[in-house]
Parts: C-alpha cells; structure tokens; sequence
C-alpha cells in the first residue's frame, strides 16, 4: 500500500477550522486584537504624540510603563483565576468591562492623569486574563493533532490583527483625534462579546473551585513556583542563555522604536500615523520571519540562526544609523522584525527542550516577566542616551551590540548538551540508562527500547526512555561516543511504534 502524504499546513489549518467554537474563538481574537490595536494607537496617541507632552522619551517610557507593567505583575497569576472561573464568561464579560472603562482614556493625561491611567491600566489588565484564557481553551476546542496548526492560527492572526489596528488607528488619530479610535475599538471589542455569548461550550474549568482559603494557598504556591523557576532558569544554560539573548534584542527593540518616535514627532513634526508606518513595517518583517524561520532550521543549528539574525538585524540598524531618514528607518523596522522572528521563534524551541515538561512553566513565566521588563528598561534607558549621543549615535550603538552579541550565545550553550545520561556502573554499551540530567533536573528513567541506526552515514546508539511524569523521550549519540541529544519527546499515552 503507498504512504499516506501527511497533510500539509493549509489542510490542517482548514480541519481545524472546522469545529464551529474554535471558528468562533478565531474570530474573538481577530476581532478582540484588532480593537486592541485601535486602543493602543489611542494611548500613543494621548501619552507620547500629545502636544503638551515636551519629551518623546519621558512619553514612551510612560506608555511601556502602561502597556508592559500589568503583564509584568499579574502574568504569573492569571492562570489561578482563570483555572477557577468559567472560561467563557471571562471571554464575554472581559470586553464589556474594556468597553466601559475605554472612556477614560479620553481625559488629558497632562491635566486628567489619574483617570486616564487608571482606565489605561484597567483595560490592559483585563486583556491580560482576556488573552491569556483565549490561549488557554485551544486544546478544549481541537483535537490534540490540530492544536499546533490551531495555536499558530490564532496567535499569528491575533497579532496580524493588532497591527493593522494600530496602523489604521494611527492614520485615523492624525485625521479625526483619539475620539473615533477609540469608538471603533469600543466596537470592536462589543463584536468579540457577541461572539463569545454564542460559543457552544461553556469551557468550565475541570476542577471545581474549592473554598477561599484554596485561592489564597495558590497564589502562595504560584510565588513559590515562580522563584522556584528563576532558581531552576539561572541553573540552566541552555535556557537562561537565549532568553538573555532574546531580553536583549527586545531592549535594543524598545530602544529603537523610541528614536524612531522622536524622529518623526521631533524632527519631522508629524503624528501617530507616521510611528504606525514604522510598526507595521515591523510587523511585516515579522510576519515573513516566521514564515522563513522554518526554512532556516532545515539548514543551520538554532544558535546560528539566532547568531545570523543579530548580524542581520545590527547591520539594518547600522545603514539606518549613518543616514537617518523617514524611509531608511521603515527599513530597519522591517529588518529588525524579520531578525526578530528568527530569533523567537528558536530562542523559545531551545528553551522548551531544556528542561522536563514539569519545569517548563514555571520558566516560562519568568521568561515572560524578564522580557516584558526588558522593553520597560528600554524605555527609561532612552531618557538620558538620546540628549547624550542624538537619535543617530543610539541607532548606531544598539547595532553595534546587536553584532557584538551575535556570537556570544553559541559559545555560551553550543557545547552543553541537550541532557546527561548516568549509568547504574559507568557507561559501558551493555549498560542501560537510570536517570537522565535534564536542565537543572535530574530525572529517574525506565528503559522502553534500545537499537542502532544508521544517519548520514553515520552509526548511532538509542534509547527509549520513560520519565516518570509519562514523558517519554528518543534520545541518541554517536555509536562511538560524544553527548547525547533528544531525537523526540512525546506523551507514554499515546501509542509508539
């Protein structure tokens, strides 16, 4: 019988768009994100392109206070509310408290501050537990085989949409104010609770809510486990390694777009519009980072892409940093966005196969805190160095240490290996494998299967090893010796050949 061709990524996106609720939760983050989009173009709007506002940089680190502060502090909490509550009820209720609060981000935050921070930071905070339950009911709305294809649908056009939000909403703030921005953000986000009220499934959490005292235990447990994870993430190069690496790419990122601010509202005196222009043109480069990235792996290790990238990104910047224009810079925002990508995407692989499953979110949650303090950094790092060296000397040393970093992380991790195997009396080739060194977790192991293979010529001994989480791994090395990598890692439930 001839081999079934497995389907390829437009097929499995279409089957996974089958499931009426997921096409529903689709069109939430379309929809919602895209709201998003027209509200930030409305606070950059009001916080850095205000006339009373005399400082570009004081504006932008305000405005990355605003948007970057609530994930910084309640990311690693949300997950204990929205295991408790009812998941579709935050996806209704959530827009329509955005909705109700939006208002205040009309006042003058020059002469109205308290109100319009309050509501900024209200409605950010909501879209925080908002996005975080939209990703987190994908698997209850797709069969495990389309959760991949279903998780990059919606992440990629989630964010899709809020680029073109914000580019739209910027053109619209230069023309007619903050007013109609925000109104269609309001609408926006009325149309994604509309949708929300007519999904199926009422998403209810698993585990039933226990009495209060509980909540309180949790969230002790999530300061626990997040310390827990800053300890296990300092003990392990291969993770702590690119999210340095990727930290500060989003430093040099903030740092770039706050000159670009002070470029066209400065020198070129124009509005929201033309800062738009140069994050679209990110997202653009974006957008084709991720679709390339993959050709990419197919042909270097992942510490070289994120090698390659920050060359390529340093050298945008250095053109765009000896001549200085309106159109050199969309240029360098789209270098950086294509450079961008190239690196997230690996940086974040190299991170989930450096530790087991159970240690993994917990990291995660510090990775998401250290990145999102990065850009804040950014911000206030901005104040002083443009008044120090001009907008042209900041361009010029953020790619400068984008070419000096690149090939500081293969060094830092090309040769800790993926995981350390120990023997029960050494590592003679009779023996079988006891516990595997994974990280900063060492890990006991049961022995499933073990054979020789032939790749690239090349004679390899293998494993198959079962955790006792259920995780089960394929590991492998050299016949001859040399360190052992992880060919796959998969779930001890489903069936194996």
């Amino acid at each position: 019988m001839a081999a079934v061709a497995p389907p390829g990524a437009l097929q499995r996106a279409r089957t996974a768009l089958r499931g009426p609720d997921f096409r529903k939760l689709f069109a939430i983050r379309i929809v919602g994100q895209g709201g998003d989009g027209f509200f930030t173009a409305a606070l950059i709007t009001s916080v850095v392109f205000n006339p009373s506002e005399h400082s570009t940089t004081f504006g932008l680190f305000k405005a990355a206070l605003i948007t970057a502060l609530p994930f910084t502090l309640l990311g690693p909490f949300v997950g204990v509310f929205i295991d408790r509550w009812q998941r579709r009820h935050i996806l209704a209720y959530a827009p329509l408290l955005k909705v109700a609060l939006v208002g205040l981000v009309l006042f003058d935050p020059t002469t109205r501050a308290v109100p319009f921070y309050v509501g900024a930071l209200a409605v950010i905070s909501l879209n925080r537990f908002y996005l975080a339950t939209a990703s987190a009911v994908v698997p209850r709305l797709v069969p495990s085989d389309d959760l991949l294809i279903a998780n990059s649908l919606a992440t990629v056009g989630g964010t899709l949409a809020l680029l073109v939000g914000f580019f739209i909403g910027g053109q619209l703030s230069d023309a007619g104010g903050s007013g109609p921005v925000v109104a269609v953000a309001a609408g926006a986000w009325l149309a994604a609770m509309w949708i929300a009220i007519r999904l199926r499934s009422d998403l209810a959490p698993k585990t039933l809510p226990g009495p209060e005292e509980l909540l309180r235990h949790q969230i002790r447990r999530v300061i626990v486990e997040f310390t827990d994870g800053a300890r296990t993430l300092v003990r392990t190069p291969r993770a702590i390694g690119p999210i340095t690496s990727i930290s500060i790419d989003s430093m040099g990122q903030g740092i770039i777009l706050t000159v670009a601010a002070v470029v066209f509202r400065e020198q070129f005196k124009e509005g929201v519009g033309s800062y738009s222009n140069v994050i679209g043109a990110g997202g653009v480069g974006v957008l084709l980072g991720i679709v390339t990235v993959g050709w990419l792996e197919e042909r270097w290790s992942k510490e070289r892409i994120i090698a390659g990238a920050f060359v390529v990104g340093g050298l945008g910047l250095l053109g765009a940093a000896v001549y200085l224009r309106g159109w050199t810079i969309l240029v360098a925002s789209f270098v950086v966005g294509l450079a961008f990508a190239w690196k997230k995407v690996p940086v974040d692989t190299i991170v989930q196969g450096s530790l087991p499953d159970g240690y993994r979110g917990r990291v995660f949650s510090v990775y998401d805190v250290v990145y999102n303090v990065a850009r804040i950094i950014a911000a206030a790092l901005v104040i002083p160095l443009v008044p120090a060296v001009g907008t042209h000397g900041t361009v010029a040393l953020v790619s400068l240490l984008f070419i000096a970093w690149a090939p500081v992380l293969p060094r830092w991790i090309g040769r800790v290996p993926d995981l350390r195997i120990a023997f029960s009396e050494g590592a003679r080739a009779e023996e079988w494998p006891r516990a595997v060194r994974w990280g900063a977790a060492e890990e006991a192991v049961d022995v499933l299967k073990t054979w020789l293979e032939e790749r690239s010529g090349e004679r390899r001994r293998c494993f198959r090893l079962s955790l006792r989480d259920g995780t089960v791994l394929d590991v492998s090395r050299l016949d001859a010796g040399g360190v052992w990598a992880i060919d796959r890692e998969r779930d001890e439930l489903r069936t194996l050949p």
